[in-house]
């Protein structure tokens, strides 16, 4: 009887010794892919591989809490269907079991989806495991696991040291992101400039033809802004821009992405709206814009008012340049209609 419990010891050190270096493989190259991962996205879609490696799922999502829920997503290939509402409901309430926080409402944005894990005709979502991501002491999102079968207590530990892990790359994430910003920031009224909008409109575009999600685009100037400048200075002038862009971000929503796209040109791109949404938008900035006062060192004061180009993207738009093209069009129109109005 001794040497039996000789040998289960035996077998149980070795086990702990595996899974001990399992763990310390899984950290190493875990940490190794932060060197080449240039965004969350990228981080969490090559963790997710790794992890896969560990722990068999069949969909894995990563929720970044932001002003709304950025989801990134990962299924086994063709199991596409998987990503679906029961999956939103399943992420919501998982949030607000470990978060003593309501998700109902919270608007969920799918920033990236791939289906790149081993093929599996029998995947589902009927159990769960999840763990919590922390940033700078705060929660800051989280990571599910689902499959068909039961997560057993080892899969779950696992899962929450790789939690903890990622959490720590997220940083350097984040320091590259803030970097890479600055660069991609306008100067002068702090939102996005040309640069970052041409590099985001295909990838929304993209995203509006994957998921079958409507998407549209905001384009407008300002008015008579020559004459501003030309009677007041363009000091004054840069004030008009700033101020403009200040009210126009209050207006728009977080998810929403507000882009200096020349000199007094501005565009807006609108994710999940329609034609009929984003002219509720363009009401809305035109209305903000005329209360918009800027008083000048002759205690006069400046108002002005924009003139605005809506489109949305159709499904027979090959480029992000047909959409800004009809957008585009339609300011012009606008402008050639009195100014001060949109044209859809």
């Amino acid at each position: 009887m001794s040497d039996e419990r000789t040998l289960d010891e035996l077998a149980r050190l070795r086990a702990e010794r595996r899974q001990l270096s399992d763990l310390l493989s899984l950290i190493q190259e875990l940490t190794s892919t932060v060197v080449r991962s240039e965004s969350v996205g990228d981080l969490f879609s090559r963790a997710a591989a790794i992890l896969f490696k560990c722990i068999p799922f069949d969909a894995g999502a990563a929720v970044m809490l932001e002003q709304h829920l950025d989801l990134y997503v990962i299924t086994r290939a063709g199991a596409q269907d998987l990503v679906s509402d029961r999956l939103v409901t399943t992420i919501r309430g998982t949030l607000e079991s470990l978060i003593p926080v309501s998700f109902a409402s919270t608007e969920i944005v799918v920033k990236a989806q791939q289906h790149t894990l081993p093929l599996s005709p029998d995947a589902g979502l009927g159990e769960v495991a999840a763990a919590l991501l922390e940033h700078e002491r705060r929660t800051a999102g989280l990571l599910l696991l689902a499959r068909r079968e039961p997560f057993d207590a080892r899969e779950r530990q696992i899962l929450d040291i790789f939690a903890t892990q990622v959490s720590m790359l997220l940083d350097t994430i984040r320091t590259r992101e803030k970097i890479r910003n600055l660069a991609d920031t306008d100067d002068l009224t702090g939102i996005w400039n040309r640069r970052y909008f041409r590099r985001q409109l295909p990838q929304e575009i993209e995203r509006a033809r994957t998921f079958g999600v409507p998407l549209s685009l905001l384009l407008f100037d300002i008015d008579e802004f020559k004459q501003i400048n030309d009677s007041f200075g363009h000091v004054l002038g840069d004030v008009v821009l700033s101020e403009l862009c200040g009210c126009v971000r209050e207006t728009v929503r977080p998810t929403d992405i507000l882009a200096r796209y020349g000199g007094d040109e501005f565009a807006v791109i609108l994710p999940h709206t329609d034609l009929g949404g984003a002219q509720a938008v363009a009401e809305r900035i035109l209305r903000r814009v005329r209360t918009l006062t800027i008083p000048t060192d002759e205690e006069g004061a400046i108002q002005c008012s924009v003139s605005i180009g809506l489109a949305e993207y159709h499904r027979d738009d090959t480029v992000a340049n047909d959409l800004v093209r009809r957008a585009d069009e339609r300011l012009y129109t606008s402008k050639r209609s009195g100014k001060n109005r949109y044209t859809a």
